[in-house]
């Protein structure tokens, strides 16, 4: 189980066993390098902790235990953690701020727990068998491992999800009988008793401050540690405003680190200037070629097929030469509105409130015929904007097709072979009417449907999994309790006046950026998807895509397939370009878990 998450911590490992109880560790050190080794027991005894991640407010909550009576045999925050326990209970866990997901065997009271930050910033696998075994791992391999899997059984519903949202929302994973533990979430298991007690940390109340205020506050508490910290610097404002605050308190030249990729091409020059501007060391590379070694290494450590992570593991790369902490912007766009796909439903809003029915209606009435006038092949980027116009009012069927869900009987029949096609696989559409907030602002119910799940289980899943496959952690101050809760009060257009993404947070920032950064327009961290296949997949997918190896592994339909791709590389078919993307990905991947390859990578480490 250890050799399977070692790339997670290359600077030491431990283990802990006992009557019920088995407990493995590698570690990553950052705090307390000399004595935060794990498992840790505590000073009396009592306890055993397996711990990953980093609690920001560990100094304050240690003085507060010390004043209690409290003894501390470390300078390390794991230790904190334990006597916070024994203060409190595990509700007293409300009071970490940071990111983690840890174990704690207690000896006395013969319990175990598992429990994840209320974000779901680390993660956190757990199976459970017939016999009343909880097994549990930083990663779902390592519970392979435990249970002895070389071929792990493919969920296909997980699959089909996938395909639709590109991510696993919810606690879903790819793996039959292996489920995450949900952000905030705290598992107690006791040896011999039939059941597992599931608990939700409570909500923590933070000192009212502004909004500037908590940021600044977040940045600061983000920098604790004792190697050289980091940052990731895009062209935009998430991550220039970090290292705008990170490198007042830095006391050397804070570095920078940029991948020349994203959806503007002026995006490196921009993070460049921003950092002549500010005083940052910035470093800089361009995109490696993409091998197959590299797709599949990176698809091994996701452990589920997933676009726009090429770039997420290309800087991690970059950076992980350099320093072995980095702070990052993530976050900003889901709690300040700052998507473009805010706009777009703030967009529809607007027309269901002037023109109730009437451009649904007249959409309906042009039919699937019209439709299929404007191009020859389903789901163009035209077709998509009508479909979402005949959505008008249904809200989570429009926000469905705004991230580019295209479930239904139809297109299942032309996307997908006899493995998916021959079962009885869950609506996706009906999944995001169940699970979409009710709200009466279709933009606030996409925000906080995307924070417990996009930003969880898309993007701090890669930025997690790739920054760790190189021995490197990476922060993000935007995804703070106390950040949070000082826009808890804050209405939608307070925060995204009319269409203005990040209106409120451009005003905050007038005092830490200066004009040039505030005032360019947004750009992504993203690929388009016609060019980048055409220029960096194309070569590889003939061999991965080609219509012997679809017809083997039975999961996609040949013929859509081979339409695809002799497709031109043209906006219009931005969708068709990621679903190659992830159908190549997903052959990876059964080759990888269900073929049992990842054992033959274990073995070479």
């Amino acid at each position: 189980m250890i050799s399977t998450i070692r790339h997670r911590g290359p600077d030491d490992e431990g283990t802990y066993f006992e009557n019920h109880v088995a407990m493995g560790h590698v570690r990553l050190s950052i705090i307390d390098l000399e004595s935060g080794r794990q498992p840790m027991h505590s000073h009396d005894g009592s306890l055993v902790i397996s711990y990953n991640g980093e609690i920001y407010n560990y100094k304050e909550i240690r003085k507060d235990l010390v004043k209690r009576g409290h003894q501390f045999s470390t300078n390390s925050d794991t230790e904190v953690i334990m006597e916070l326990y024994k203060a409190e209970g595990w509700e007293g866990f409300s009071r970490l701020r940071g990111m983690y997901a840890f174990s704690l065997w207690d000896c006395v009271n013969q319990t175990a727990l598992l429990v994840r930050d209320p974000f779901g910033i680390k993660p956190l696998f757990v199976s459970s068998g017939a016999d009343g075994t909880l097994v549990y791992g930083s990663e779902a391999k390592a519970i392979l491992a435990f249970n002895k899997e070389r071929c792990a059984e493919t969920n296909l519903n997980s699959l089909h999800f996938v395909m639709n949202l590109r991510y696993l929302p919810g606690s879903m994973t790819m793996f039959h009988g292996i489920e995450q533990i949900n952000p905030g979430e705290v598992f107690r298991w006791t040896p011999g008793r039939p059941y597992i007690k599931r608990n939700q940390l409570a909500s923590r109340t933070y000192p009212d401050q502004n909004v500037l205020e908590s940021f600044k506050e977040s940045v600061d508490l983000h920098l604790t540690s004792d190697v050289e910290i980091g940052a990731y610097l895009s062209g935009g404002i998430d991550s220039a405003s970090i290292c705008a605050l990170a490198r007042k308190k830095s006391t050397k030249t804070l570095r920078s680190f940029t991948i020349k990729l994203g959806d503007d091409p002026s995006e490196a020059t921009n993070a460049a200037r921003s950092a002549d501007i500010l005083g940052l060391i910035n470093i800089q590379e361009e995109i490696k070629p993409v091998s197959y070694t590299w797709l599949k290494d990176m698809i091994w450590h996701l452990e589920v097929p997933k676009i726009n992570a090429l770039q997420s593991s290309a800087i991690a790369r970059l950076a992980s030469r350099h320093v072995k902490v980095a702070l990052s912007g993530l976050g900003a766009d889901e709690y300040f509105y700052g998507y473009n796909a805010h706009k777009y439903m703030h967009l529809m809003s607007l027309v269901d409130r002037f023109m109730p029915n009437f451009v649904g209606k007249a959409v309906g009435n042009f039919g699937a015929h019209g439709l299929s006038v404007l191009s020859k092949m389903p789901w163009t980027e035209s077709e998509r904007g009508f479909r979402m116009l005949a959505s008008q009012g249904d809200w989570a069927k429009c926000y469905g097709l705004l991230r580019n869900v295209w479930d239904c009987g139809k297109m299942r029949e032309l996307v997908y072979g006899p493995r998916l096609k021959d079962i009885d696989l869950p609506n996706v559409f009906e999944y995001l009417e169940e699970t979409v907030p009710k709200e009466k602002d279709p933009v606030v119910a996409m925000a906080m449907f995307e924070s417990k799940n996009k930003l969880v289980n898309d993007l701090l899943w890669q930025e997690d999994r790739l920054s760790m496959a190189e021995g490197m952690e990476v922060r993000v101050p935007f995804v703070d309790g106390g950040l949070i809760y000082s826009l808890r009060n804050m209405s939608r257009m307070e925060l995204m006046e009319g269409n203005k993404t990040k209106h409120y947070m451009r005003l905050m920032l007038k005092k830490v950026l200066v004009p040039e950064i505030l005032n360019r327009p947004k750009s992504g961290f993203q690929i388009q998807s016609h060019d980048f296949f055409d220029k960096h997949l194309r070569v590889l997918a003939q061999e991965i895509l080609s219509d012997e190896r679809v017809k083997a592994e039975g999961l996609f339909n040949p013929l859509f397939v081979n339409q695809l791709l002799h497709l031109p590389p043209k906006k219009m078919y931005r969708w068709h370009f990621f679903m190659l993307f992830l159908m190549l990905l997903s052959h990876l991947w059964i080759d990888i878990y269900e073929k049992g390859e990842w054992i033959t990578k274990i073995e070479k480490t």
